[in-house]
């Protein structure tokens, strides 16, 4: 059997790396209230609500797997956003930015807060 990921096209490929763009995006601005104080969703809350490993979930950000879509309709539904609005950001001619660093931003690690 052929390696899917080696025969995907250019734009399948451009499409990979956006969702992953968006899909950082929405996790890094996303927090959820634990004991009364806010905390950043981790790579690890996402894929506990995929049901997938949070390395899934890293290669899902890089761009390296492609999101199924009924995954890909569960992250609309878990960070509230349309999925038309994802369509048209994803679908673009050319790898979006719209990531933001922030200094000192650790919402990576996956073990700094305790699992649920």
């Amino acid at each position: 059997m052929k390696n899917l990921k080696n025969n995907l096209s250019e734009k399948d490929t451009l499409i990979n790396t956006n969702m992953g763009q968006w899909l950082k995006y929405e996790r890094k601005k996303s927090y959820i209230e634990v004991g009364g104080k806010k905390k950043p969703i981790t790579q690890s809350m996402v894929a506990k609500k995929l049901g997938v490993t949070f390395q899934q979930v890293q290669k899902y950000e890089k761009g390296d797997n492609t999101i199924p879509i009924f995954r890909w309709f569960a992250l609309c539904d878990y960070f509230n956003v349309q999925p038309n609005t994802v369509k048209e950001l994803v679908t673009s001619e050319e790898v979006i930015n719209i990531t933001e660093t922030k200094t000192g931003d650790s919402n990576d690690n996956n073990d700094v807060y305790p699992k649920e």
